[in-house]
């Protein structure tokens, strides 16, 4: 059964969803996406689809539709599954952050309807930014409105544990296992130290924080630096 889909291209009910680059109809971390909802799955009581359906349909849909660069989105709902896959236009300038002034409650699972979200970063680009940083009641930083936030303090790369209130992103979770990232938990207090940043997502995978507020961060060496290692283990690789 084939659901109608929202303004944002989700099926009008509620699951789980998982977006993902394409380089060449070849998608980037398919196997920890997929990793990351099965758990989802298993918590919420989701029932997934065989996976050799889901690949053949993955393998259908990416000849379809080739994309240089695309945008592959994998929904699950109660009734089943579905796929989209768009072009993807990528954004590498340096964003701009500011602060989100209401304490927003994290999400462990990538769930969808995902309007908050949207709505989230539309205030933030009300303001003429990008996003916005959002913090737990601790006045800790936890992420942004649709990404991880991964910062440069006092020489050391760090970015908020899961228990802050942080989504289990895919390239946070590359980051930390491959590229000496640190986790621990970010005071509202420390934003001032921040040296450099930058904004995790499966999409722009890596793209540096110009501002935060009024707040320049430097963009060198040690950004450049982080953002090559960080590509480095998000080559894209055949689905079959």
């Amino acid at each position: 059964m084939i659901l109608e889909l929202d303004s944002h291209g989700f099926p009008k009910t509620s699951g789980i969803f998982e977006t993902i680059k394409t380089v060449n109809g070849q998608p980037i971390a398919l196997a920890r996406h997929m990793r990351r909802a099965l758990d989802s799955a298993h918590s919420l009581g989701l029932k997934m689809p065989p996976e050799e359906e889901l690949r053949v349909d993955l393998i259908k849909i990416l000849d379809e539709k080739p994309h240089a660069l695309g945008k592959l989105r994998i929904c699950i709902y109660a009734d089943g599954f579905h796929l989209s896959h768009e072009a993807y236009a990528e954004t590498t300038s340096p964003l701009r952050l500011n602060f989100y002034s209401q304490t927003v409650l994290g999400e462990e699972h990538k769930r969808f309807p995902y309007d908050h979200r949207f709505k989230l970063l539309k205030s933030a680009q009300d303001e003429g930014f990008d996003d916005c940083i959002l913090f737990n009641a601790k006045n800790e930083v936890t992420e942004s409105a649709v990404a991880n936030l991964l910062f440069l303090i006092q020489g050391g790369w760090v970015t908020p544990p899961i228990s802050a209130g942080v989504l289990p992103g895919v390239i946070r979770a590359i980051a930390i296992e491959k590229c000496d990232v640190k986790v621990r938990p970010i005071h509202i207090s420390e934003i001032p130290d921040v040296e450099s940043g930058f904004s995790l997502a499966s999409l722009r995978i890596a793209q540096p924080i110009s501002h935060i507020g009024e707040m320049k961060l430097k963009i060198g060496d040690a950004s450049e630096d982080m953002e090559a290692r960080i590509r480095s283990h998000t080559q894209p690789h055949s689905v079959g």
